[in-house]
């Protein structure tokens, strides 16, 4: 029985060798590395630059401005005076030479005052005022600031054709102008970073109430974590899977197959190609996945997107023991599969079957990501075909359950038992040395031997 190491070794041997193999598992990593602290380097070599960087886009938006939008302000006490009642000069709206390498708060309130947009928006006292200039066509667009503006933020937009670049436009000038004047007071200092915020003004995240606890989520990191880390172990355990039944298959198109029978019973020989392609994949996850997570730890200062990233222990040992499962129970499909078949060719034809229903969980990630604990989800986490990918997936972004973590690992590893044996009624000496496809009604008859 001790003949399984032999063969585990030398399909760790022949492993190695594979160009395909080496690259993926090692270069690639190194590449993602080298690329990545490249970036960071010169992130910091230009990082003196990075307030001017901010700061220009506002600038630069401030002085672009087109067209001539008219609107009524009808809030109590006229809230938002026409643009040429701000006092100014004509030079205060202009950028000087000597001022564009030192962007200021005090530059950026000067240029986004509403004095500035006298040329570009026009008041009205009332709707019948601005009529004949909106019907003739001078008016791009006409607001009306509802009374309750304050309460609401209710702004009412008539265009003459309405179409999304003419409401981009205008709205871009109100915008501009609603922001400027409500920041008029507003000191030089602070003025930058209120405008900013205030032109963008949320980020949004996602809070759900569970019992007792507030659990809070942002929905484009659920989905990232869940994506790669669901990519990852898909890919690795359908390359492991796919190594072993090329490895099977090639064996017998070049008769090579002849050779280790005389040598090793046909038992040892699959559980030791499993093995073998077992500790390959795990390998390749651990350099893969390591490093994705070390870019993602150091990348905080470097990508905001990626800050707050947390991947907990539990999910790692969760992805692990899934990983295990799920590569001996289609690593065992694919090296029967890889018995039955005579060529590389005809086998493909049947990987779809083994495949297809591991990848279903990905046709359902958004609504892993956004409702992990949900009925689809459980659902596809407890059913063995779709276990590993699925249960992965949910270990990513939420805490499962013991007693679901329980019964999705039982039936998982009874259905390995059971793929395991079917492979290894397969693997035996008349069906890895025939040199045709068995027809589905001998199947059965191969199982009971």
């Amino acid at each position: 029985m001790n003949r399984w190491i032999d063969v585990a070794r030398y399909e760790l041997r022949m492993q190695f060798r594979r160009k395909a193999y080496v690259l993926l598992t090692f270069g690639l990593p190194v590449l993602a590395i080298v690329a990545f602290f490249g970036y960071q380097i010169f992130q910091e070599a230009t990082s003196d630059e990075e307030d001017e960087e901010t700061s220009a886009p506002v600038v630069e938006e401030a002085g672009a401005r087109s067209g001539l939008i008219g609107y009524v302000d009808t809030t109590t006490g006229g809230a938002f005076p026409p643009p040429e009642s701000y006092p100014g000069e004509p030079d205060d709206c202009r950028v000087g030479p000597d001022e564009v390498q030192a962007v200021s708060g005090e530059l950026i309130k000067r240029v986004t005052s509403p004095y500035c947009l006298r040329e570009n928006i026009r008041a009205y006292d009332s709707m019948d005022a601005a009529r004949p200039d909106f019907d003739s066509g001078e008016l791009d667009a006409l607001y009306v600031v509802a009374d309750t503006y304050f309460e609401t933020g209710e702004i009412d937009i008539y265009v003459p054709n309405l179409t999304l670049e003419s409401a981009q436009r205008s709205g871009s000038l109100m915008e501009e102008f609603i922001v400027g004047t409500l920041l008029y007071e507003a000191e030089p200092q602070i003025y930058q970073e209120m405008y900013q915020r205030l032109r963008w003004p949320a980020n949004l995240i996602t809070h759900s109430l569970g019992e007792g606890q507030v659990n809070e989520s942002a929905e484009g990191d659920n989905f990232a974590l869940t994506y790669a880390f669901g990519l990852i172990l898909m890919l690795s355990l359908f390359w492991g899977g796919g190594y072993l039944m090329q490895s099977v298959v090639q064996e017998k198109e070049s008769r090579v197959i002849e050779i280790i029978l005389s040598s090793v019973p046909p038992v040892p020989l699959l559980f030791g190609k499993i093995m073998a392609m077992g500790l390959a994949s795990i390998l390749q996850v651990v350099t893969l996945l390591g490093t994705a997570l070390f870019i993602m730890s150091r990348a905080g200062d470097t990508f905001g997107v990626l800050q707050g990233f947390e991947v907990e222990a539990q999910s790692v040992v969760v992805a692990i023991v899934y990983f295990v499962l799920g590569f001996l129970m289609f690593g065992s499909l694919m090296a029967a599969i890889g018995a039955l078949t005579p060529s590389m060719r005809e086998s493909q034809n049947y990987v779809t079957f083994v495949t297809l229903p591991a990848a279903v969980p990905f046709f359902f990630l958004t609504m892993f990501a956004e409702e992990p604990n949900g009925t689809v989800a459980t659902a596809l986490s407890i059913f063995p075909l779709t276990s590993p990918l699925s249960m992965i997936m949910r270990a990513s972004v939420t805490t499962i359950p013991a007693g679901e973590l329980a019964l999705s690992i039982g039936l998982l590893v009874i259905a390995v038992l059971c793929t395991i044996w079917l492979a290894g009624r397969l693997f035996r000496v008349n069906t890895l040395l025939s040199g045709s496809m068995p027809k589905l009604r001998d199947i059965p008859k191969l199982i009971r031997g």
